[in-house]
């Protein structure tokens, strides 16, 4: 049996990330654009392999093939896209009153988190049945 190995390297690469960030506060947008696209890649390998088991079993052409892999990944970036503005943008109204540092911090990264959360969950369901309907015409 294969192992997926995939998942376990991104988790433990997410505590180096912190540390370089840390330690090297110039470092964050290299770091943050490498892990983000590192992310990017893991979740349309995932799709991609999705959509050509349909496609292999004859459920669908070449070309919907080829438009659901589109969608799902436009998809995905519309969901990191409002996922990390919002998440910021409500992180920052919440923790302005804060004046500890690592607490600010921690609950910045809770906070965004969660309306990151609650952003993804919104855009599945949203983008599902927007997908759905898409589908059925």
């Amino acid at each position: 049996m294969r192992k997926k190995y995939l998942p376990i390297i991104s988790i433990s690469l997410l505590p180096i990330l912190l540390f370089f960030l840390w330690q090297y506060p110039s470092t964050i947008p290299v770091f943050g654009i490498a892990f983000l696209l590192f992310s990017l890649a893991v979740a349309v390998s995932s799709i991609f392999k999705k959509q050509r088991e349909a496609y292999l079993q004859g459920k669908v052409t070449r070309g919907i093939f080829a438009r659901n892999v589109i969608l799902e990944t436009f998809g995905i970036l519309l969901t990191l896209t409002l996922a990390g503005l919002f998440g910021r943008t409500i992180a920052v109204i919440a923790t302005e009153p804060i004046q500890h540092d690592l607490t600010k911090l921690i609950a910045g990264m809770v906070i965004g988190l969660l309306v990151g959360m609650g952003v993804g969950i919104l855009m599945k369901r949203t983008w599902g049945r927007m997908i759905k309907s898409t589908l059925e015409s």
